[in-house]
């Protein structure tokens, strides 16, 4: 059996293979499929037009240039995906808004926790930002590396690990859901609902590509409500406040033998938890089964669809990219982009499941047998292709701090 030390560096040295493959299929295929080349001449010949239309370019958003410039490009990548005129990339980015909508949930509780205060994990928005600017192929391997290196919440079971893995903020954790309902699912639907003129149509593009601070603020804005409704004095006085983190003077006391108030709190985080974790999941399934059922709908009746539709939604066209290792020129800058999105969701996917398997076995109280690896590999692999692979990686966290918060063991 390998050593903690071995298992944890084997977890580094893979993220780091999927970190390089991200980073030729991602930047690598723009130089040589031809997408670099039409921006850059977008840019300085023009027409200054989104790409397949004669809408121009809105290049003013904040009036700060370099966040102009990057909400500028991003309007550009993006512009294909709700302008209708590719069916295929429109259906497959409604997929992989579901499947990432999961992930920065997943990766924002995992900021929550005690043991992450003092690294970079705790910056869980920053680290959505840079999977909006940069890429989330490239960047959740890194962060998966950055959080097996600093944080302590990937170490080995022990009652260490029960406590760090524990919420520092209970209250932001339990209005998670309404926080990215309204500051990640909203601006997405907006930048979506073709009832707009061009110009709102790229202020809401640009808008959603800001969700992640949005949920961030929202989140710290519901938390701050609902702790003064904790202080009114028209709550219920007979009400325990479990969610006000511990001082550490009643930390000795439950130490020192109040278990049932231990177990009082980690039931109501276990809930807080179990409803993050159900909101990401739901989105996992409706992203992975909406898409597959349009599909099939056309394939199964394609008289009750256009002809356009009937050609564009088929499993190839929608989930199989063009090689990335290919110099084929691309057909248009929206095959361009569609390729650069499916290279996105599943380089970056393998590393966020690379990442939660690791904190999974970690987590787990016995020494995983081949029967256990064969059977959590079937499980993967099953949920990957029922509700897409953000739901195999909420999947493990869920069953992973189930598992922790479900120990009587108080570290003292």
């Amino acid at each position: 059996m390998l050593s903690p030390l071995l298992r944890r560096a084997g977890v580094v040295v893979a993220l780091l293979c999927v970190y390089a493959l991200g980073a030729n299929a991602l930047y690598g295929l723009l130089f040589r499929n031809g997408y670099y080349d039409a921006l850059i001449r977008l840019r300085d010949e023009g027409p200054h037009h989104l790409p397949g239309t004669t809408n121009p370019i809105l290049t003013r958003y904040t009036g700060i240039g370099f966040l102009d410039k990057l909400l500028t490009l991003a309007t550009v990548m993006f512009a294909n995906v709700t302008d209708g005129s590719s069916p295929q990339l429109s259906l497959y980015s409604f997929h992989f808004a579901g499947q990432y909508l999961a992930i920065l949930i997943v990766t924002t509780i995992e900021g929550l926790r005690r043991g992450n205060q003092s690294n970079t994990i705790r910056f869980f928005s920053v680290w959505a930002c840079l999977m909006q600017a940069t890429s989330y192929g490239c960047t959740m391997p890194l962060y998966g590396i950055f959080h097996f290196l600093t944080s302590p919440t990937a170490e080995e079971i022990s009652p260490r690990l029960v406590e760090v893995v524990s919420t520092a903020n209970p209250l932001e954790l339990s209005t998670l859901s309404e926080a990215f309902t309204l500051g990640y699912v909203v601006p997405a639907v907006l930048m979506c609902v073709p009832l707009f003129s061009n110009r709102l149509h790229q202020w809401f593009g640009g808008l959603w590509q800001g969700s992640p601070i949005f949920a961030m603020l929202l989140q710290k804005l519901f938390a701050v409500r609902q702790a003064a409704l904790q202080r009114s004095p028209h709550a219920r006085p007979h009400t325990p406040n479990v969610y006000q983190p511990s001082s550490s003077k009643q930390q000795q006391s439950l130490a020192g033998g109040s278990l049932s108030s231990v177990l009082s709190t980690r039931s109501h985080e276990k809930r807080s938890l179990a409803k993050s974790y159900l909101f990401a999941f739901v989105w996992c399934i409706l992203s992975q089964v909406i898409p597959l059922a349009l599909i099939a709908a056309v394939y199964l009746r394609p008289s009750m669809f256009p002809a356009r539709l009937s050609e564009a939604w088929t499993i190839t066209n929608v989930f199989v990219p063009h090689p990335f290792w290919s110099t084929e020129k691309m057909e248009s800058m929206a095959t361009g982009m569609h390729d650069f999105f499916l290279y996105d969701q599943y380089i970056g996917s393998t590393g966020a499941i690379i990442w939660a398997y690791a904190l999974y076995v970690n987590a787990r109280e016995r020494p995983m047998k081949a029967r256990s690896w064969a059977k959590s590999a079937f499980v993967i692999v099953t949920l990957s292709l029922a509700t897409g692979p953000a739901g195999a990686v909420v999947w493990l966290m869920w069953e992973r701090d189930q598992s922790l918060l479900s120990r009587t063991a108080v570290s003292h």
